[in-house]
C-alpha cells in the first residue's frame, strides 16, 4: 500500500513538474499560433516636433533610488536623448534616503547641454521608506495621464515611449512591458532563463494575458492605479495584476528594450532569487483569486506560470521522498535517486564555491536547480516571517 502511494506521487509530481518547465509553454506556443504580430505600428517623430505631438499623452516616468550613483548620471543622459515631446515627459527622481550624493549627481546632470531640457524634479527623503511607499506617494500626485515605473540602472531604447503611447491608445490596455536585456554578458545558464522568459511573456502578451512584468520599465494608465499593500516584495508583479483584475490587458512589447547596466555575482544573484522566491510565494497566496475560470486566459496562464513556481519545491522534494522509498524496492529508482542526489550535490558545491560549472549543459542545469534552491528558502523565510516587504538596497547590487 505505501509504494502504491509512492508511486502516485512521485508521478503525480513528475507530471506537475514536467507541464511547469515544458509543457506550459509547448501549450502557450500552440495558443498563441497566428497571433505573434499584432503590435500596433507607432508614430515615429525623429525628434522633430510636428502637430501631432500633442496627441501623444502625457508621461510621469518614475524612478525609485537608493544609492544609485553609479548608475543615474547614464541614467538622465538616457531618458534627455528620447524620442518624446519634452512638455509630455515629467521625469521623477525619488531618493529613498540615498547616502552616496545620487541627488547631487542628478542635478549636475541636469546642467548639462544635452540634459537641461529634461523635466526632471529630485525628490529627497532623508530616510529610507521603502520602494512601495515611494510608489504608493509619487503614482498618488502624479497628474499625469501615463505612469512609467523604470530602474535607474537600465537604459531604455530611443522610440519606448512612443511604442507605448501606441499601446495605450486601446482603451482595453492598461499595462504594457518591454524586453529585459543585459550589457554585460551573462552565464549561459542566464542567457537560456532570460531566452525562456522572453519567450513566454511573448506568447502570453498574444493572448493578451501577461503577468507580471519586469521592474526594469513599465507603464500603466494612471487612473487604474490602486494602492500597493505596504509589505508586498514583488510590486512589478502586484501593481500590474491589480490593472489586469479590471479587465485591461498586460501586454509585451519586445520593440521596446530596458539595458541592465549593472550585473550581479553569483552569491548576489542567489540572495537576489531568494527574495524574489518569497514574493513568488506571497502574489501566488495573495491573487488566488485569479485562478477563478472567470478570467479564462489569465486564469489558466497565473495558474500554471506563477501559481505553481513557488511551489516547485515542494513538487521536487515529492519526487525525491518517494523515489527513495521506491529505491528500497526497484533497481530503476535507485538510479533515479542517484541523479537525483547528483544533481542537488553538484548545485549545492558551486553555490558554496561562488561559481558555476565549466561544461556549457552543466551550467544551464545548474542555474535551473539553483533557482528551485533559492526558492525553496524563500519560502519557508516567507512562511517563516523573515522575509519584510520593505525595498532596501545594497551597495550596487541589482
Amino acid at each position: 500500500m505505501i509504494e502504491w502511494l509512492a508511486l502516485i506521487i512521485f508521478f503525480m509530481a513528475g507530471v506537475v513538474i514536467v507541464y511547469h518547465h515544458v509543457g506550459y509553454p509547448v501549450a502557450l506556443k500552440w495558443l498563441a499560433q497566428g497571433l505573434e504580430n499584432t503590435r500596433p505600428n507607432f508614430y515615429q517623430r525623429h525628434h522633430n516636433i510636428t502637430p501631432l505631438d500633442h496627441m501623444l499623452p502625457s508621461i510621469s516616468l518614475i524612478m525609485p533610488a537608493y544609492n544609485e550613483a553609479g548608475t543615474i548620471q547614464e541614467k538622465l543622459r538616457n531618458l534627455a536623448a528620447l524620442d518624446y515631446p519634452d512638455y509630455k515627459l515629467q521625469v521623477i527622481l525619488v531618493c529613498d534616503g540615498c547616502t552616496d550624493g545620487t541627488a547631487q549627481l542628478a542635478k549636475e546632470t541636469l546642467a548639462e547641454p544635452e540634459c537641461n531640457h529634461l523635466n526632471l524634479s529630485v525628490v529627497e527623503k532623508p530616510e529610507n521608506g521603502g520602494k512601495v511607499a515611494v510608489l504608493n506617494e509619487t503614482i498618488s500626485l502624479s497628474r499625469c495621464s501615463v505612469v512609467a515605473l523604470s530602474d535607474v540602472s537600465s537604459l531604455l531604447s530611443n522610440d519606448s515611449l512612443l511604442i507605448v503611447a501606441a499601446h495605450l491608445s486601446n482603451e482595453n490596455t492598461g499595462v504594457i512591458c518591454g524586453s529585459y536585456h543585459f550589457l554585460q554578458s551573462l552565464s549561459v545558464g542566464e542567457q537560456a532563463y532570460w531566452q525562456y522568459q522572453r519567450s513566454i511573456k511573448t506568447r502570453e502578451s498574444s493572448l493578451g494575458a501577461t503577468l507580471g512584468v519586469h521592474g526594469a520599465f513599465y507603464a500603466f494608465r494612471r487612473e487604474l492605479f490602486d494602492l500597493i499593500p505596504a509589505d508586498t516584495i514583488n510590486d512589478d508583479f502586484t501593481l500590474p495584476v491589480q490593472i489586469t483584475m479590471k479587465g485591461y490587458q498586460c501586454l509585451y512589447d519586445p520593440r521596446i528594450i530596458a539595458m541592465e547596466l549593472e550585473q550581479a555575482c553569483n552569491e548576489m544573484d542567489f540572495q537576489r532569487r531568494k527574495r524574489i522566491a518569497a514574493g513568488n510565494i506571497q502574489q501566488a497566496i495573495r491573487h488566488a483569486g485569479l485562478l477563478h475560470p472567470k478570467f479564462g486566459k489569465i486564469a489558466f496562464n497565473f495558474f500554471s506560470g506563477k501559481f505553481l513556481r513557488p511551489f516547485m519545491p515542494l513538487f521536487l522534494f515529492m519526487v525525491l521522498a518517494s523515489s527513495a522509498l521506491l529505491s528500497l524496492s526497484y533497481p530503476v529508482f535507485q538510479l533515479i535517486l542517484a541523479i537525483q542526489m547528483g544533481i542537488y550535490s553538484i548545485t549545492v558545491f558551486y553555490i558554496f564555491r561562488r561559481s558555476q560549472p565549466d561544461h556549457k549543459k552543466l551550467r544551464v542545469l545548474f542555474y535551473l536547480v539553483s533557482g528551485h534552491l533559492a526558492m525553496a528558502i524563500g519560502l519557508i523565510n516567507y512562511l517563516s516571517g523573515q522575509t519584510k516587504g520593505q525595498w532596501k538596497r545594497v551597495s550596487t547590487e541589482t
